[in-house]
């Protein structure tokens, strides 16, 4: 096991209730991934007021809730204090090695894998075997910035920094700041900034539904949920752009430009504070940005602002250090996996948690870790390599067709549509099993011995 954030824990938690052994190597310290504020692992991008942006109710493990008494979207310290309360529940710890990066995983010729290690401060490699690989480093950690690079942004003579660096508005008090981006940290990040900056810009490229948290009283993730989520799509979008329209009003009211997709087209930006800071005009939204100079940029309308500081929320590579691109690849942030999980052609090999739901992402991965759990022990069996390949091909050009063809959109997933497939698969992989055993010749003579079983 690769990784001690979210998917790692739950897969831990699973094969350790079914008694499958395993080491789980962690970079870190501590568990938590992303969570951890400031990980010595250097992959959390979390900053000092975070809260989660899913409720406690959808963010929840199956197997153990989120404490009542939590506000309805926690701070990061108290996911981090849930997530720890996971681990200790179900004795998870004893499984991790901290301190410990992988830096190789390659697959041999007679089966199995070769997994190269370091223990932080060392120098000396440590190398094992293992039969299966389950990779779960997450994909909220390798910052990814415009590619081409914005023109002039080599002259720029302020500062830049991804938001994975972000991590509290001090610096950019009395300062001209621009946050490009339209996601959930580009929102919350631009609204923070605006209470002390002197002016605060936030540029994107395309125009986005902007969600508040809450909607009708409720959090708005609980949609996901409510018998909205049961109609077919070519009502469900109108349905919730009328939704949106009712309780937050048009996007004009903001200076925002009306978005041209559904609602359900990209992954929600969610964010209250922003909404409030548009409406006061701390916050003044732009198009894309066209080019910089050393102390301005230019956007696609023509206009140019006088800026001293920009963050740029432009996303997440996903990578895998640790492979070698002939084993394994996510380009353009597009993943050939079955169920988001299996490479058709490689043996041992299996993903958590590559995948953003619309919702949580929490109760999808202990599921997840069960069908994995269960290819591993040989209760279940897939399908072959051509019909998984087929079936990839198939689930993409569901995916053209409903979401928007950004890179940030390659792993977006429908919660409900996902977990079923998981259902599906799991009872499928049964028959398949039970009638691969069924198969089997019959061979006369004794029985084994039980010590060669």
């Amino acid at each position: 096991m690769i990784g001690a954030g979210p998917s790692g824990l739950a897969a831990s938690k699973v094969l350790a209730s079914r008694n499958v052994p395993f080491d789980c190597f962690e970079a870190g310290s501590g568990i938590g991934g992303l969570w951890r504020y400031s990980n010595d692992n250097g992959m959390s991008g979390v900053y000092a007021s975070l809260h989660a942006n899913i409720s406690k109710e959808s963010m929840s493990f199956s197997s153990l809730a989120m404490p009542e008494t939590y506000p309805v979207f926690p701070h990061h310290s108290m996911v981090l204090a849930y997530l720890e309360d996971y681990a200790a529940s179900f004795g998870l710890h004893r499984h991790i090695v901290f301190g410990t990066r992988v830096t190789s995983v390659r697959p041999l010729g007679d089966g199995g894998w070769e997994v190269v290690c370091r223990r932080r401060g060392g120098v000396a490699e440590e190398t094992r075997r293992y039969t299966e690989v389950v990779v779960a480093n997450g994909h909220h950690w390798d910052p990814r910035l415009p590619d081409p690079a914005v023109p002039g942004a080599e002259e720029f003579g302020g500062t830049s920094i991804h938001s994975h660096d972000y991590r509290t508005p001090d610096p950019y008090a009395g300062r001209r700041v621009l946050v490009i981006g339209m996601g959930n940290s580009a929102c919350e990040i631009a609204a923070e900034i605006s209470r002390t900056a002197a002016r605060t810009f936030l540029s994107a490229r395309d125009a986005a539904h902007l969600f508040p948290k809450m909607l009708l009283g409720r959090p708005a993730d609980h949609l996901v949920w409510s018998p909205l989520s049961d109609f077919p799509r070519f009502l469900k979008d109108p349905a919730l752009r009328l939704l949106l329209r009712l309780t937050r009003g048009a996007p004009a009211r903001y200076g925002l430009p009306e978005p041209v997709r559904g609602p359900l087209a990209g992954h929600p930006s969610t964010s209250d504070e922003l909404l409030a800071q548009l409406a006061r005009g701390a916050v003044t939204p732009k198009p894309g940005v066209s080019s910089f100079g050393r102390d301005t940029a230019a956007f696609r309308d023509g206009s140019r602002e006088s800026v001293d500081a920009v963050v740029y929320a432009t996303g997440y590579r996903i990578s895998f250090p640790f492979l070698e691109p002939s084993v394994f690849t996510a380009s353009d942030g597009r993943t050939e996996l079955y169920l988001r999980t299996v490479p058709p052609r490689v043996r041992g090999l299996y993903f958590m948690g590559l995948a953003q739901p619309s919702g949580a992402a929490f109760p999808l991965l202990e599921p997840q870790a069960e069908w994995i759990a269960e290819l591993i022990g040989g209760a279940v069996a897939l399908p072959s390599p051509t019909d998984m390949t087929r079936a990839i091909a198939r689930e993409w050009r569901r995916h053209r067709k409903t979401y928007v063809p950004t890179y940030r959109h390659g792993i977006e997933i429908d919660f409900r549509s996902y977990r079923r497939a998981l259902r599906r698969e799991r009872r499928a992989g049964r028959r398949r099993a039970l009638g691969a055993v069924q198969a089997l010749p019959a061979v006369a003579g004794p029985a084994p011995a039980a010590d060669a079983l």
